[in-house]
């Protein structure tokens, strides 16, 4: 008897269920369509016009970690387009900026031609896992994209040894951008001392040497970078060349210490930390620290391929606006937190006040794009809540489609104003 009613029982329950099979079947449908039509939205996005409001007297363009090889490449391939096209939805930022820099981490080496393929292997470092490398033409992706200069001071410049160095240069000579943290040596002064012809040094590419640019007429700004990851084989020295590392940290001091004696704000780029981490690391800090209480006033931090949150560091002699991580930026990992992205934009605005802003960016197919879609508000809520999770809440807003820190009464910065 029991088994009867059972049985009545599962039979009824299965006609009530196949008759609601057909909705629940569409709706569930509709919910795991969300996300692709959200990706779908992204890729309709069109190039921004009108980036720079009329109030900017002078923008500069920050960006974390670029990379033009591997699966990047392949993607250009597929699509039978030039490595350029990375930058298809971002360029506007740039063209509209006064000066654009970010870290650029790998070398670029012509491997399509076959006296320099054969000789990769051998130059490759044994001491790391990962070689990464952009091919010959991504110079020019650069330049065309619109930065100023790129860091070269990071921990894949260098991954074909001396191959690394004598072909970033060659290649990067051929184009207008200034190279920071990479040379044929760096430049002590100590050298100098042991070569009969010393002047002969000023010709020669120095891996600290730093880049001057005027905000306006009575206000410059200078810029360099290093690296605190790197490998053995990696570090220039007086008589070797590389890029600037740790080993160098004095030199790294006294060219801080230089810039400030120069310019009115010294930029430092800085690749440093953990891969994937959460927060700065208590070396990141210590750092940030040295670097700003010698003269460092703006750090643009990467390495770690995810964002991380801006600081505000303080000591006795100066104060500085520390971007941990700007995060990837053209690169072809494929987990969200490394597809999350930003610009930062330092705006000199014409009523003296200074603005740093973040644009809300998401990489997709290795090409950075502004957030869209029906995702927009969630995607921009990550990407706001790491920025500023550091920040004082009096000290930053949201305006525009931006996430906004007034630098002027964070105390970061002394600046003057307009010259007009």
């Amino acid at each position: 008897m029991k088994e009867s009613k059972l049985k009545s029982f599962m039979q009824v329950w299965v006609k009530k269920h196949r008759q609601r099979a057909l909705p629940h079947s569409i709706i569930l449908a509709v919910l795991l369509a969300i996300p692709f039509f959200a990706h779908g939205k992204i890729d309709e996005v069109e190039p921004p016009s009108n980036t720079r409001p009329d109030n900017v007297d002078y923008r500069v363009s920050m960006v974390g970690d670029m990379m033009l090889g591997r699966h990047v490449q392949e993607a250009a391939d597929r699509s039978g387009e030039s490595i350029g096209r990375v930058f298809d939805y971002v360029t506007p930022y740039f063209q509209e900026s006064d000066y654009s820099t970010g870290n650029f981490e790998s070398p670029i080496i012509d491997a399509e031609n076959p006296e320099i393929e054969s000789q990769m292997e051998d130059y490759e470092l044994h001491n790391k896992n990962i070689h990464l490398y952009s091919n010959k033409g991504a110079e020019q992706a650069i330049v065309d994209a619109g930065f100023n200069s790129v860091n070269m001071a990071n921990n894949h410049a260098m991954d074909y040894g001396n191959l690394s160095l004598t072909e970033t240069l060659k290649h990067m000579e051929t184009v207008d951008l200034d190279l920071l943290g990479i040379g044929e040596v760096l430049d002590s002064g100590e050298a100098r001392g042991d070569v009969e012809n010393p002047e002969h040094l000023e010709d020669v590419k120095d891996a600290g040497e730093i880049k001057y640019f005027d905000i306006n007429e009575n206000y410059k700004a200078a810029i360099l970078g290093f690296t605190d990851v790197y490998v053995s084989g990696y570090s220039a020295g007086d008589y070797v060349g590389g890029v600037l590392t740790n080993d160098g940290l004095n030199v790294l001091q006294d060219r801080i210490r230089e810039a400030k004696e120069q310019a009115d704000i010294v930029i430092v780029h800085s690749h440093w930390g953990e891969e994937y981490q959460v927060g700065s690391s208590r070396e990141q800090e210590n750092l940030a620290w040295l670097m700003t209480d010698i003269g460092a006033d703006i750090i643009i931090g990467h390495h770690s391929h995810v964002l991380e949150p801006v600081s505000i560091v303080e000591t006795a002699n100066n104060k500085s606006l520390v971007m941990n991580s700007l995060g990837n930026f053209v690169f072809d990992q494929g987990w969200s937190r490394t597809k999350e992205s930003t610009l930062a934009q330092l705006d000199f605005l014409d009523d003296g006040s200074v603005d740093l802003s973040f644009v809300p960016m998401q990489i997709s197919d290795t090409r950075p794009r502004e957030t869209s879609g029906i995702l927009k508000p969630y995607r921009d809520y990550r990407i706001y809540r790491t920025l500023r999770k550091e920040i004082d809440r009096d000290l930053w807003r949201v305006e525009d489609g931006r996430l906004k820190i007034d630098v002027e009464k964070a105390g970061v910065l002394d600046y003057g104003g307009s010259a007009s």
